[in-house]
């Protein structure tokens, strides 16, 4: 009868022994503190600056639920990137289509657990820019910033960046196929070599 007993309480005494002791699993731990959500004043886009100030704001804010979509929205129909003379391996294409740049944006802003983009300065100069590849562009200007960006992804040690002082990019902007009024990114060339 007592070892019956003794059987009966033991899974009782195991139980105590879990809740009392102070590395307990089931020690209730504070919840995170989820920081109040960030409000963005998304430029309007009536502007050749506000196409570099909605990139900025894209990179400071990559997990911001309308990231993605102002990115996606800010690119031209027939927008491309031009990588820069020595940043493409042999074989592989120095153009970078809109498709694949908004698939390589999306994949960094999920996967980043640090990016520092900064462009300097970031109001531009413009200039009038005519032709793009050889085929007009009408009404497109361009300006040509420095830049700095700084890249860190997952549980990875490596940190990306650009080399210090010696990037610099050529932004060409239009106005926006769907509204003339507001402008949108028609291109961007590299102009730095990464090494």
């Amino acid at each position: 009868m007592r070892r019956s007993v003794a059987k009966a309480a033991l899974p009782l005494l195991l139980i105590t022994a879990l809740l009392a002791s102070p590395a307990c699993i089931f020690d209730p731990k504070e919840d995170p503190v989820i920081p109040p959500p960030v409000e963005i004043d998304w430029p309007d886009m009536t502007s050749e600056d506000d196409v570099i100030k909605t990139i900025l704001l894209c990179y400071k804010y990559p997990k911001d639920t309308d990231a993605v979509s102002k990115y996606n929205a800010l690119l031209h129909s027939d927008y491309f990137f031009g990588f820069a003379d020595g940043d493409v391996d042999p074989g592989e294409s120095p153009i970078m289509t809109r498709a694949q740049d908004i698939g390589s944006t999306e994949r960094i802003f999920d996967a980043q657990t640090m990016l520092e983009l900064n462009i300097e300065p970031e109001i531009g100069s413009w200039y009038d820019y005519t032709e793009i590849g050889g085929e007009p562009c009408e009404d497109c200007r361009a300006t040509q910033p420095s830049y700095f960006i700084r890249a860190q992804f997952d549980d990875e040690t490596k940190i990306f960046q650009s080399p210090v002082g010696k990037a610099e990019v050529m932004v060409i902007v239009s106005p926006d196929e769907a509204d003339p009024t507001k402008w949108v990114l028609r291109a961007m060339y590299d102009l730095c070599v990464v090494q």
